[in-house]
């Protein structure tokens, strides 16, 4: 029996596992860390998959299974990659990657999807890996005409040779994981436009920031959310209104659109279903209003463009700065220079740094603008957001950075807040 080996222990490599345990393999799984002997499980293994958590840089076994590979051993691919080789019908599928705004549009395209009675199915890097969709349809546990909509991150493009959506969308490109490549924003640019690799030209769609309108069937007049020149309904009556939703909305009609025929979606009940959803927790949630102080949780927000994204979708009547903003986490090695433009001078009013790099966004910061340091302590910059709002503001945690320096992940982090709160 073929043998497979496994980088990484997490979700991704336990559903890889099961997956490869399905398709005729028997699976191992090994992290660094585990007191594995690498070189012994690659001379056995006729397959690698990695986790995409497993990190290229930081990563023995990764460089060694690299080497194996390099030499001709044996494939070594990404667990995307190995579960999309293994669906009973890879042409139905549909893929989004980009900076800011995956999981918003991924989720909102399901959502859409089976509003028209299509059966889809969200995976990826929204929580679900591709392998463990793979493996349930392969038993049986999902409808056989189900269309998986995958959420791909840069980490699970590596490696993915024959990854072949019907129609992927990239939404945007900003500064991020920028140390997980070594040739900077450049060799980032290049692994997220990876997901064209194997897409028809006609699937292949940008978002709005990305092209001109003259490529889009989507586009918004004012108001108007349009398709194919024709009015489809009025933004004001949906909660996707501010900028950073429309591109999402706009990326998930693209896709749908590659699927169905157009006049589906000018039905009542489609508008509706557009009027009816709300993006997901931690993007843009308000918590709790208290003395005429609106506290949000934007924990998602988790490099720069996603923080003037979420600053620009914040409604203002005041003629003076209203935000107080909390900042700071992991730097994963971005450039936090955007933070230090109009916008964040025009609206924020005070910022509150906390975690592993809060000193390197102080420094990226409008020279002019308060702040105060308080470390590592989160219930302390919380309570000090707190004592420099007045009525009528914003306290808005929209941190710039990951999590990982004082938290499990973004979801604890806003969780945290809003208990603070």
């Amino acid at each position: 029996m073929k043998r497979c080996l496994i980088l990484g222990g997490g979700v991704s490599g336990r559903a890889a596992a099961r997956l490869a345990d399905l398709t005729g393999f028997t699976p191992e799984i090994i992290s660094d860390g585990d007191g594995a002997d690498i070189e012994k499980s690659l001379e056995n293994a006729s397959l690698v998959v990695v986790s995409p958590g497993v990190n290229p840089i930081s990563s023995s076994f990764y460089r060694a299974a690299r080497a194996w590979a390099d030499a001709g051993r044996g494939e070594m691919i990404s667990e995307l990659e190995f579960g999309f080789r293994h669906l009973p019908h890879p042409e139905r599928l549909l893929a989004v990657t980009g900076t800011n705004g995956k999981t918003t549009t991924t989720e909102l395209t399901v959502y859409l999807l089976k509003a028209l009675g299509i059966p889809a199915l969200p995976a990826g890097n929204i929580g679900i890996p591709l392998s463990d969709v793979a493996a349930d349809l392969l038993e049986r546990k999902q409808p056989e005409d189900s269309l998986p909509v995958v959420e791909v991150s840069s980490f699970q493009l590596e490696r993915a040779v024959r990854f072949a959506p019907r129609a992927a969308v990239l939404l945007n490109l900003e500064s991020d994981h920028v140390d997980r490549y070594p040739g900077g924003f450049e060799e980032y640019r290049q692994v997220k436009l990876g997901i064209f690799r194997a897409v028809p030209p006609d699937g292949r769609i940008y978002g709005l920031s990305m092209t001109p309108e003259s490529a889009r069937r989507v586009v918004y007049r004012k108001d108007e959310l349009r398709l194919d020149g024709r009015t489809l309904l009025e933004m004001s009556q949906t909660s996707l209104n501010a900028p950073h939703n429309r591109e999402n909305l706009a990326a998930a009609l693209e896709l749908i659109l590659r699927i169905v025929e157009p006049e589906q979606l000018f039905t009542a009940a489609f508008r509706d279903a557009i009027i009816a959803f709300h993006p997901g927790r931690h993007r843009i949630e308000t918590v709790a209003e208290r003395n005429g102080v609106r506290f949000i949780d934007d924990s998602k927000a988790t490099n720069p463009a996603a923080v003037l994204a979420a600053i620009r979708a914040l409604p203002t009547t005041a003629s003076h700065p209203d935000i107080v903003l909390l900042l700071g986490g992991l730097d994963k090695g971005m450039d936090f220079s955007p933070l230090g433009g109009p916008l964040i001078a025009e609206r924020v009013k005070f910022a509150v740094l906390f975690g592993e790099c809060r000193a390197k966004i102080a420094a990226s910061l409008p020279p002019e603008l308060p702040r105060v340091d308080c470390g590592t302590d989160f219930a302390q910059a919380v309570d000090c957001a707190r004592t420099h709002a007045v009525p009528g503001d914003i306290v808005l945690l929209s941190p710039a950075c990951a999590s990982m320096d004082m938290f499990k992940n973004y979801e604890e982090r806003g969780n945290r807040f809003a208990a603070l709160v």
